[in-house]
């Protein structure tokens, strides 16, 4: 009996220390094993990341559409130039003889100041581009941080899970060896075979819970192995605000954004319906069959008029973008400052509550080890025991939480901040 008693204390006494002890491996039974790697870093895990990640499509594809701008306004010409054929003979009505055969090129013109608005946008569109892939990164990044301390998080309820598992039978190997004694009655067998079913049960959800989010960081990243350490410092914040939100990646975007849709919008205002044509041609033509042929060469311009519908309707449409941009950044801005001051204030938070979780959870500790002392002494039934131990459990499965929680806090303060890892 002594034995028992002894082994239940030392079980007591040691439970905080490995809930914080950091286990070799992350491992799910049959489905699905994290490795920790102690080379791995969190900056290779966003590289792991970012190169299956579908963001890449669509950075190619802008980076293409940003190059075909810059080859456009690059051009010597303000579109496609045309080369037509015409040939006309009375072969099949007067037949007196008469050939004529033309050819001409048809060049579209720039507009004074047209050229250099294609190049602002093909410029503006290239700053885009730039700060559509360095936000994809932040967000691959917030993504990957979400996902290790997820991870953490499982990995904790899962072993508290399982220390909860031995604590309720060692608590139910004492109540039978009492009942075999006979110091309890038989009908307590009920309690403690109850009580570790209901911690069979937990680890079992727990097992499910670090499976689900196992999958996730293998489908995210493309990898079974974590890094030893995901822990981060805080980065001191901008002491302007606002120098801090124009810096931001998602702010970066948003204006890059808008400095597109203003040069559309000064490509539209010095563009016409269609550009104006300068056409140079050849022509031979003969009147009869007596008659020798003619050489000439000619030379055009065409020039659009009465347009004013069409060219108003391109450049308000241009304007309504405009207006879109300018309205979606301030809106960003809005929300991202909202964002940021979550985050800190949620750290704050944080670092207030640990120190009291922590205490609650001595408290508990303590009232633990009371209990167990007053059921072996007789003076508490074994009901009040278990309720007790009940509080045990969940407080110091809150202090580990909180523990972790406040961590990930300095990692989400920093992701918003847009504090990249290396």
């Amino acid at each position: 009996m002594f034995c028992v008693k002894a082994w239940f204390y030392l079980l007591i006494v040691l439970l905080p220390f490995a809930a914080h002890a950091q286990s070799e491996h992350y491992k799910t039974e049959g489905e699905i094993t994290i490795q920790i790697n102690p080379s791995l870093t969190i900056g290779s895990v966003v590289q792991a990341a970012m190169g299956i990640s579908p963001d890449n499509l669509v950075a190619s594809s802008k980076e293409n559409y940003a190059n075909a701008l810059s080859n456009r306004s690059s051009s010597l010409f303000a579109d496609t130039p045309e080369l037509s054929f015409k040939h006309q003979n009375d072969n099949l009505i007067s037949n007196q003889g008469l050939q004529e055969w033309e050819s001409s090129l048809d060049m579209p013109l720039w507009m004074p100041g047209q050229k250099s608005a294609g190049r602002l946008k093909a410029r503006m569109y290239e700053r885009e581009t730039a700060a559509f892939r360095k936000l994809s990164i932040l967000q691959i990044t917030g993504q990957v941080r979400e996902l290790l301390w997820e991870l953490k998080l499982a990995d904790a309820v899962l072993l508290q899970s399982r220390e909860n598992l031995l604590i309720a039978e060692a608590l139910n190997n004492d109540i039978q060896k009492r009942i075999a004694a006979g110091n309890l009655p038989r009908r307590n067998s009920i309690l403690g075979t109850k009580e570790v079913m209901n911690r069979k049960m937990e680890m079992v959800d727990a097992e499910a819970e670090y499976i689900h989010v196992a999958k996730r960081y293998e489908s995210i990243t493309g990898l079974v192995e974590i890094p030893d350490d995901i822990e981060e410092v805080i980065y001191a914040s901008a002491e302007n605000e606002d120098e801090a939100i124009d810096k931001a990646p998602i702010i970066e975007f948003a204006r890059a954004k808008v400095e597109f849709m203003r040069a559309e919008f000064k490509e539209a205002n010095s563009s016409w319906s269609s550009s104006p044509k300068l056409s140079v041609g050849v022509k031979r033509e003969r009147g009869s069959f007596l008659d020798r042929n003619i050489d000439s060469v000619g030379i055009g311009l065409s020039l659009p008029f009465g347009a004013t519908s069409h060219t108003t309707s391109k450049r308000a449409e241009a304007s309504m973008a405009l207006a879109q941009a300018e309205r979606e950044l301030q809106l960003t801005k809005r929300d991202y400052r909202l964002e940021l001051h979550e985050a800190e204030h949620d750290l704050e938070i944080c670092e207030i509550q640990l120190p009291y979780m922590k205490s609650h959870f001595e408290l508990s500790q303590e009232n633990l080890r009371l209990s167990q002392k007053a059921f072996n002494m007789g003076e508490s039934d074994l009901l009040d025991l278990i309720k007790i131990q009940e509080q045990y459990v969940l407080s110091s499965a809150q202090n580990n939480k909180k523990i972790i929680e406040c961590k990930r806090a300095i990692a989400r303060q920093n992701q918003v901040q847009g504090v990249m890892v290396q």
